[in-house]
């Protein structure tokens, strides 16, 4: 059985601003208004695979940390991040942008790209999700706009 939670419509959606050094367009400072479409799998319990608000709430945590911040590769072979004292510089394709680290969210990932921000967000929701023992899959979709995003996956074997 599959669950979902569609992010538009319960408020588990952010808003922050990224950079894609590898395509000329997205290689200037932007933002989007993103959400989340989460899905979960495997049997029932009682009838119930997974509880509605626990889904919501480790969704919401998760995006909670990214929300109004501009997201950086924290290490990439395509931008630089040096942080000296309360700043941050990134540096790549020979632009230069310094950040308040407090505005910065550092994700683990080369790039901020929809792809890779599916990726981070499913990693920190694994652990919580599958400590519920009948789930099975989970699968993470980040949605830059309506109709685009992309989505990453992982089962609970893996």
């Amino acid at each position: 059985m599959e669950l979902s939670i569609d992010g538009s419509l319960n408020h588990i959606d952010f808003s922050a601003a990224h950079f894609i050094p590898t395509i000329e367009k997205c290689s200037r400072l932007h933002g989007h208004n993103y959400y989340l479409k989460v899905s979960v799998s495997g049997e029932p319990l009682e009838g119930i695979l997974i509880d509605y608000g626990l889904l919501k709430t480790a969704c919401r945590k998760s995006v909670d940390a990214i929300d109004h911040k501009i997201i950086v590769p924290r290490s990439s072979r395509y931008s630089t991040c040096d942080i000296d004292g309360d700043y941050c510089k990134v540096s790549y394709n020979g632009k230069t942008f310094v950040f308040p680290v407090s505005d910065v969210y550092f994700l683990d990932k080369e790039m901020s790209s929809s792809e890779l921000l599916s990726e981070s967000i499913l990693d920190g929701l694994k652990g919580e999700i599958f400590s519920q023992k009948n789930i099975r899959r989970i699968t993470v979709c980040v949605f830059e706009s309506p109709g685009q995003g992309a989505c990453s996956e992982a089962s609970k074997d893996e």
